[in-house]
């Protein structure tokens, strides 16, 4: 058995914050990069019990996003931290669903459907989300944030307005199997693009021979990811090197520190 790290993509987000309307909808709050690069630094040192943040309790939301899945992978596993509530939606050939998210519980998100986390944080605190997925297929393109027409914006504020209200749209359409049409297209688009593509298949080859999809208890590897945020991490975070920091992401602002794995 090799490092299962080694082929995986993780790593830390901060998630949008949103206002909410009465109907469902979505709109962002004002941010920028260097605000949600400090914003996840604090919400780390969190995580090292080094401090608190100040929150005003807004929600935060992810894009809805998904992959089709390639021979049924990669599994995705996320870990919420700091919140009075949580929850992902999950949109599938069966519907969509609500699962709600206890204090240290690992969600597995399935390949072949769209999910959006959503959570209010603990008082003083931000919410974190810690993921984990099980190869690095996600960079090649085998991921993808959830529209109606197959088309992102490129301004990160329209897109979340954009994803979110295809997200409730296709949900509507669920009642009378109408959703499928809408989610068949989505990860039918993605699959023609990915397949054949030499690199992927070396991704899923890597992730077999370091036994990244037959980890058994995913918490070590949690543990495992934690151990690398050190003031070093933190500094290169705030500063927005892009080996460890990018925003917009699906979460928001995200420390991706799969890089800090050889």
């Amino acid at each position: 058995m090799g490092d299962p790290l080694r082929a995986r993509l993780f790593g830390y987000g901060v998630p949008y914050r949103v206002e909410v309307g009465e109907t469902g909808t979505v709109a962002p709050r004002p941010t920028d990069a260097a605000s949600e690069a400090e914003r996840l630094c604090r919400a780390l040192r969190q995580l090292r019990e080094e401090g608190h943040d100040v929150t005003d309790g807004d929600w935060v939301y992810s894009l809805p996003f998904g992959r089709c899945g390639i021979q049924g992978r990669p599994r995705e596993h996320l870990l919420a931290h700091f919140c009075a509530e949580a929850y992902i939606d999950v949109f599938s050939m069966d519907g969509v669903k609500t699962q709600p998210l206890a204090v240290g519980e690992i969600a597995d998100i399935e390949p072949g459907s769209i999910v959006r986390f959503r959570a209010r944080p603990l008082e003083n605190h931000c919410v974190l989300v810690a993921f984990q997925t099980e190869d690095r297929t996600p960079l090649l393109g085998h991921a993808a944030p959830f529209t109606l027409d197959g088309e992102v914006p490129d301004d990160w504020r329209e897109r979340l307005v954009k994803c979110h209200a295809a997200f409730d749209a296709a949900a509507a359409r669920a009642s009378d199997g109408g959703h499928r049409s809408l989610l068949e297209r989505f990860l039918g688009t993605m699959a023609e693009k990915l397949a054949g593509d030499p690199e992927i298949t070396a991704a899923q080859e890597q992730a077999r021979r370091e036994g990244s999809y037959a980890v058994a208890e995913e918490q070590a590897l949690f543990d495992r990811q934690r151990a690398l945020l050190d003031e070093g991490v933190l500094d290169r975070i705030r500063d927005q090197d892009e080996a460890v920091f990018r925003f917009p992401g699906m979460f928001g602002g995200v420390a991706p520190l799969f890089n800090l794995v050889n």
